[in-house]
């Protein structure tokens, strides 16, 4: 743009230098302006996305990106990555979306549906953490902010957007205009210009990426990431602009899911917006019972508490269920069972509140179990609070004993169990940890119990270890690497508890 005016000015100064010129000089000039005229017309057309087609052919459509520079043009799509097999949130896990699955139904993937079909859940299995967290905690808290409201989609910074690159960002753009419109599935379609080459592994890398980022960013589009739409992609060469790519997309709704809408593409968008409408008041309903006015830190306790009293852990539910949803966990699950969730669902559900009440948060994918050995696809969230990042794991909060009379020790544990103190620090137990926290967690003593009965913990160590980059391939998770590593120690339950 700064060209654009620099050019202007250019030309506008010429116009005055001609009124000295001698006559001879005239015409060759009036030629000059007239080309340079055209030339700012036509770049400023192309800036504004006018120019349909400056070269000819026009590529084949393919849903979703390439799998390689040898791959199909057809058949490659980056909706809805499954949760249980190695897509973006893995069913009970999390795991990536991917540019080869995705590409060919841009909805869940089967391949692993079984491997994946239960999530690193907490059971009686999570840690506590004998680590010191006393330090920085002489510190001053924040001061609160009282002219809080609840935030709009407008309003919200999306944490993974602002982690990739341009171009990807403009294929992120591209793919929530079309979520967000209401002629989706109507011949709607968003156009781009990049400089990747469609048909190359780094595009396949490059929209995969802005797919998870779109994904893990807008837990409201739960319906694009369970599968029940699709992008489809085509693209023009434009040698004229230096060999650039015009990148069209587009998007159809998939009635696999068994709706009745018989099909009709606007039906079924029609419904997929009326569930984001489901959300956001069962959204709205929780942060009605939240101070606002609190500090960030404060709303997110009370966030996360109020989480885990709403959503239960639903191990029966399948890949292709609303259990990997901010709407299960909020609204109800495929089952209409309220609140039935998986550990994504826990984690997109908890980013969605916090969005909404100001507070920067996202998930994180990767494993956690009881040590490195024994581990499962996982989703957990990271959370910033003054400036420093924070790791939660709500699913793993919302501990659930069942006992048996004839268990051994049974009244002890049900005297634990009815212990309000002791049960709120064990549902706190992975919430506000740093990284190393989290990757290596072991039980201090302030998780055993003690009575004249004997003493027992309901906690044993943990691991949660974040997907890699070298992983992404696998994985197709291209966006957790992106994650920063939380080092924040200030905001532990325990001090805010004792504010």
């Amino acid at each position: 743009m700064k060209k654009l005016i620099r050019l202007f000015i250019a030309i506008f100064c010429i116009f005055f230098v001609l009124q000295a010129m001698p006559g001879s000089f005239l015409p060759f000039m009036r030629t000059l302006l007239d080309r340079s005229a055209q030339a700012v017309s036509d770049m400023t057309l192309l800036l504004a996305g006018k120019i349909d087609e400056i070269s000819g052919e026009e590529h084949d459509t393919q849903d979703g990106p390439p799998g390689g520079p040898g791959a199909e043009k057809k058949g490659d799509s980056a909706d809805g990555e499954d949760l249980e097999d190695d897509s973006h949130r893995s069913g009970d896990g999390s795991g990536s979306g991917d540019a080869g699955s995705q590409a060919a139904e841009n909805g869940p993937a089967d391949d692993d549906a079984e491997e994946d079909s239960t999530d690193a859940a907490p059971a009686d299995d999570g840690s506590g953490d004998g680590e010191d967290r006393s330090a920085d905690q002489t510190a001053d808290p924040p001061a609160e902010d009282s002219s809080r409201a609840a935030l709009t989609d407008e309003d919200i910074e999306y944490f993974y957007y602002t982690k990739i690159s341009r171009e990807e960002r403009l294929l992120y753009d591209a793919m929530l205009a079309l979520a967000q419109s209401p002629e989706a599935g109507q011949g709607a379609e968003e156009s781009r210009l990049l400089s990747i080459n469609p048909s190359s592994e780094e595009f396949a890398q490059s929209y995969t990426r802005a797919y998870n980022a779109l994904t893990s960013d807008h837990p409201e589009l739960f319906w694009v990431a369970q599968g029940r739409a699709r992008y489809e992609c085509r693209y023009y060469l434009l040698p004229s602009l230096g060999g650039q790519y015009r990148i069209m997309l587009s998007m159809t709704a998939d009635d696999s899911s068994g709706s009745e809408s018989g099909g009709d593409q606007t039906a079924l968008f029609e419904s997929f917006h009326e569930e984001e409408k489901e959300l956001d008041e069962a959204a709205r309903a929780l942060l009605d019972q939240v101070d606002l006015s609190l500090s960030d830190a404060a709303i997110a306790l009370q966030l996360h508490d109020l989480l885990i009293d709403t959503a239960w852990y639903n191990i029966e539910a399948g890949a292709d269920d609303y259990a990997h949803t901010a709407y299960g966990a909020l609204v109800e699950d495929s089952a209409g069972n309220p609140g039935g969730a998986l550990c994504d669902g826990y984690a997109l559900a908890y980013e969605y509140l916090l969005q909404r009440a100001g507070v920067t948060s996202t998930m994180v994918c990767g494993y956690a179990g009881s040590s490195e050995e024994d581990t499962e696809k996982h989703a957990w969230n990271l959370v910033q609070l003054d400036g420093d990042w924070y790791e939660v794991d709500a699913t793993w909060d919302d501990l659930d004993f069942l006992l048996s009379p004839d268990e051994e020790g049974y009244d002890l544990l049900a005297e634990a169990l009815s212990d309000e103190d002791y049960m709120r620090r064990i549902r706190h137990y992975m919430f506000n940890r740093t990284t190393d926290q989290m990757r290596s967690f072991t039980p201090g003593d302030e998780y055993t119990y003690s009575s004249y009965n004997g003493w027992v913990t309901l906690l044993q160590p943990s691991v949660h270890i974040r997907f890699s980059a070298d992983e992404s391939e696998q994985t197709r998770d291209y966006v957790t690497p992106l994650a920063p590593v939380a080092e924040g120690t200030w905001y532990s339950w325990e001090t805010l508890e004792g504010m």
